[in-house]
């Protein structure tokens, strides 16, 4: 009896650990498919924060490209203002430069030839002083026609011819010549901006 007892407990003893063992390992089969599940979640979690880090990486740099962009065309065309500002002082200088009185007075003597009616013309008030007697003396001889001398706080260099009772005025002043040169002069400014455009 004693050993039926023995065997007894030792059944006891064994269905017990068979139960203790079957029971651990669906514990251990359970946390390892939860442990499976949360690192499979994180997983998921971090590929989607990595995807949205990337999507922003890269809207971020499209938005930074679209600024330099944007400030490269800014730039060319503030370069492209001030240089064409240089050049037009450059040119309205070079213009008044080279009105001076005998310039004048040659331009005058060319353009009678080809007047034929009463004409008026417009100085600056120095130009009106020092170039009335040439032309109302020689001017108005070659001109064979009336001709009146004004001056005018519009003209700084040059002249203006009024032909026509003032309807029809022919422009000879420093503006109008440094416009008249500067847009010969805008295309190839422009395509040298261009130019510079293109090489970025």
């Amino acid at each position: 009896m004693a050993e039926d007892l023995q065997y007894l407990m030792e059944r006891i003893q064994k269905d017990a650990v068979d139960k203790a063992e079957t029971e651990a390992a669906a514990i251990i089969a359970r946390a390892k498919d939860k442990a499976a599940e949360i690192v499979k979640a994180a997983e998921a979690e971090a590929s989607a924060k990595l995807e949205k880090a990337d999507k922003d990486a890269e809207a971020f740099t499209e938005r930074s490209e679209r600024t330099l962009e944007q400030s490269a065309r800014d730039l060319l065309l503030s370069v492209g203002k001030n240089l064409e500002k240089m050049i037009m002082d450059l040119l309205n200088l070079q213009v008044e430069k080279s009105l001076d009185e005998s310039t004048v007075k040659q331009m005058l003597l060319t353009l009678a030839k080809n007047y034929s009616s009463d004409i008026e013309v417009d100085f600056s008030d120095a130009d009106a002083r020092k170039l009335s007697s040439f032309v109302m003396g020689e001017f108005a001889k070659q001109l064979s026609a009336g001709v009146k001398v004004e001056s005018d706080k519009g003209v700084k260099f040059g002249f203006r011819v009024k032909l026509d009772g003032g309807h029809v005025t022919h422009e000879f002043t420093e503006a109008a010549m440094a416009d008249a040169l500067s847009a010969l002069l805008r295309p190839q400014l422009s395509r040298v901006v261009n130019a510079a455009a293109q090489a970025k």
